[in-house]
This record gives C-alpha cells, sequence and structure tokens, in this order.
C-alpha cells in the first residue's frame, strides 16, 4: 500500500512539476534505498557528490530512504557558476540553439544546480572489432559512461548488439 502511495505522488510530482523538480523529463529520477550514500549514488551516475548536492539543493550530507533525487545521465552537465548556453555550446561542440531545443528552453537563461543535456543519444549495433573502449574514444565519452548508459555489468559486448552512444 506504500508503495502504491509513494508511486502515485511521483506520478504526480513528475506530471505536474511541483516540488521544484526541474527538468524532470531531462534528468533521471532516483529513490534513495537504504544503504545509499551521497558518495554511492554520485559514483553509479558519474556526478560527484558536490553535483549531486547541487543538483538536488541538499545543504548537508544526509539522506534518507525513499527521497527522490535527481541524477545527471550520461548526457547532462550539472551548471556551475559561470556557465552560459554560449560556454557550453563552445566546449561541447554545438549551438547555443541546439541546446535550447535539446532542453526546451524559451531564454537563454540557465540556473545554478540545473541539469541540461550537452548531447543527444543514438544507437549503434556492435560490429566486429568493436570495443567499449574504441567506442568510447569515437564517440568521445568514457568506458563508464557507455555501460551507465547501457546498464552494462561488464566490458564485455557482442557482435550485433544494440548500444546507445551519445553525439
Amino acid at each position: 500500500m506504500r508503495k502504491a502511495i509513494m508511486a502515485i505522488v511521483l506520478g504526480f510530482i513528475l506530471s505536474f512539476g511541483i516540488v521544484g523538480i526541474q527538468k524532470a523529463e531531462a534528468s533521471t529520477i532516483v529513490s534513495v534505498k537504504k544503504g545509499d550514500t551521497l558518495y554511492s549514488i554520485s559514483n553509479k551516475y558519474g556526478m560527484t557528490v558536490e553535483e549531486l548536492k547541487l543538483a538536488n539543493k541538499l545543504t548537508s550530507n544526509i539522506i534518507y530512504v525513499g527521497k527522490i533525487l535527481k541524477v545527471k545521465d550520461s548526457n547532462e552537465i550539472v551548471i556551475k557558476k559561470g556557465d552560459t548556453l554560449y560556454s557550453l555550446a563552445k566546449k561541447h561542440k554545438t549551438t547555443v540553439a541546439k541546446l535550447k531545443e535539446m532542453n526546451n528552453l524559451t531564454s537563454n537563461t540557465i540556473y545554478i544546480g540545473q541539469l541540461v543535456k550537452v548531447k543527444t543519444e543514438v544507437i549503434i549495433k556492435i560490429r566486429k572489432g568493436d570495443t567499449l573502449y574504441s567506442l568510447a574514444n569515437k564517440y568521445n565519452t568514457s568506458v563508464q559512461d557507455l555501460k551507465v548508459m547501457n546498464n552494462l555489468k561488464s566490458n564485455t559486448i557482442y557482435i550485433g548488439q544494440n548500444l546507445k552512444v551519445s553525439q
């Protein structure tokens, strides 16, 4: 019964964007489980503890079971002091217009702690000779990001397998 109520509340939050969740559609939402720490969650999603705290407006390192947190996916960054759409576009070899389109932004205003997509995702089919390392180099990412993006537990991939990569 409690899980059903939590699911309804979470659905309401995601549907109506209440409780200050910015860009929920662009971010991954996780629920804190027993044994989770900010370090373990940030490590799993390729973030620093500071980025995780910033994205969730946390002022301490204390989290509780059931707390909903925003975590970035491998196509996102956490906005820090001094970031602008122009500087992000230049750094990630794209345009301000493309960043605004990917993030459904109507102005050039971004906020510290906001999660912003900087890449788009495509599906590739693994061919003979492909490795996570070679694909990470080809798509300018890391093996760890590819593993997280594709829920891989090991570095093993197979010919014909479909993988998500960022462009």
